[in-house]
């Protein structure tokens, strides 16, 4: 697929000093001033807004900050010297980039009620704007450990072992039992044969095809455009087809928004009408002894012989006991003289697997 960028948002990231949230972009706490930690996670933002200030946006396309090895503070790509401690940068570690974070929205962040004032502002302020209350968020206990759920009976795990074992087993009993053969010492009681030959001739059809592929004796051609194949790549007569846009991590506090795009291309596809060959009745010939033979039918004008097909049967019996064993080819067949002897391969399911003289 095609990767399609639809611009940048600038991500947020929450101080574990004072638990305030903060924009992407912004390297020290807006609340108690502490620096970004090497830790701390780029997460979207309730309001997805793509950048549109060009120097923001330039910034945003700068790539991941680097993190100075003396203090851990994050620094802008192409930075030489730290902004924090004015370290040397040139051993610094990349922050990690390309992790998806979610798909994109354009929706507005719902409003949220103060609780000082009750008035409706945008969430993750660190004070309310209309009363100045301090909204950063306070230490809260850690949650109560999740219960442990109950074991289950004993019975219900003997129950479901035996059922896995009765699913997973039947199909190896299965292939035990086709496999496992008794020899049979039985006697030919009856042979029977029969050969077919298909008649032909030709007829006027419908048929279709792609343009290219149409033959030139075609008749009656109608065509239109088809959806034939996807392609990665814009070609002629496509439409760009593409998913749901998500935010990509660029690692300096802004994230990419992208569309994996992919184009499904259109052709022409014919329906005609064609004169071809096709089956209109059959000739047979069968018996029940060992003198095979090809019929030969009478051909009508504009008529031709077709595929041939043959099918052969051997019927034995053994202590009251009869079996059938099928075969395809004549010279194998031929051996089969009424009341003569074999030994069977007889499996556990009674069909014959093989036969030997």
């Amino acid at each position: 697929m095609t990767r399609k960028s639809l611009g940048y948002v600038e991500l947020e990231w929450t101080c574990k000093r004072c638990g305030t949230v903060n924009p992407g972009m912004q390297k020290t706490c807006t609340n108690c001033g502490g620096p970004m930690a090497e830790s701390d996670q780029f997460e979207l933002p309730e309001e997805q807004k793509l950048i549109e200030d060009e120097a923001k946006l330039a910034a945003a396309k700068k790539g991941p900050d680097i993190v100075c090895p003396y203090c851990g503070a994050p620094n802008p790509a192409g930075s030489e010297a730290c902004s924090q401690c004015s370290g040397d940068l040139r051993e610094g570690a990349v922050r990690e980039a390309g992790k998806v974070l979610g798909a994109h929205t354009t929706a507005p962040a719902a409003l949220v009620a103060c609780p000082f004032c009750q008035a409706q502002i945008s969430p993750n302020l660190p004070r309310c704007p209309n009363c100045g209350g301090d909204l950063a968020p306070k230490e809260t206990k850690p949650a109560a450990a999740p219960a442990v759920p109950a074991k289950l009976p004993t019975w219900m795990l003997i129950a479901g072992a035996v059922l896995l074992l009765l699913c997973c087993g039947g199909a190896a009993v299965f292939g035990i039992l086709n496999a496992r053969t008794e020899d049979v010492r039985a006697q030919v009681q009856d042979v029977a044969w029969q050969r077919t030959i298909d008649i032909l001739a030709e007829e006027l059809v419908r048929d279709s095809a792609w343009e290219e592929n149409v033959p030139s004796a075609a008749q009656n051609v109608s065509c239109s455009d088809r959806y034939r194949e996807t392609s990665p790549y814009q070609v002629p007569n496509s439409t760009e087809v593409c998913g749901t846009p998500y935010t990509v991590d660029q690692g300096g506090g802004a994230g990419e928004v992208v569309q994996d795009c992919q184009y499904e291309v259109y052709a022409s596809f014919c329906e005609f009408q064609v004169y071809q060959w096709v089956v209109v009745s059959k000739a047979s010939a069968d018996g029940r002894d060992l003198q095979p033979y090809w019929p030969s039918p009478d051909l009508a004008t504009g008529q031709q012989l077709g595929d041939q097909s043959e099918a052969y049967q051997v019927t034995f019996v053994a202590d009251g006991q009869t079996y059938t064993y099928q075969l395809s080819d004549e010279a194998s067949f031929l051996q089969f003289t009424p009341g003569s002897e074999w030994t069977l391969k007889v499996n556990s399911f009674g069909s014959i697997t093989a036969v030997e003289p």
